[in-house]
């Protein structure tokens, strides 16, 4: 579970970052259509900063698929049993 204390009011959006890139690395346009489909509108302000988070504490990283397209996958620390305490 996601420290709300550390994420503050982007620990939802954070939570599902989480979820949509649990299935795999996805480009930052797939992340955001995922996102939006397991919690309605969510802006790209608000996703870009859960993903700042996420990526300061090494729960993801960034990546790019096979077109050289920038997206993000899980890091090893959101990947490890327990990883997604914040």
């Amino acid at each position: 579970m996601i420290d709300a204390r550390r994420f503050g009011r982007f620990a939802e959006p954070a939570r599902l970052v989480l979820v949509a890139l649990h299935d795999g690395p996805r480009t930052v346009a797939l992340l955001f259509d995922d996102v939006r489909s397991l919690d309605g509108p969510v802006g790209p302000g608000t996703l870009y900063a859960a993903i700042a988070r996420l990526e300061r504490r090494g729960l993801i990283e960034a990546a790019r698929n096979g077109e050289g397209r920038p997206g993000y996958r899980l890091g090893e620390a959101g990947t490890a049993p327990g990883g997604t305490q914040g």
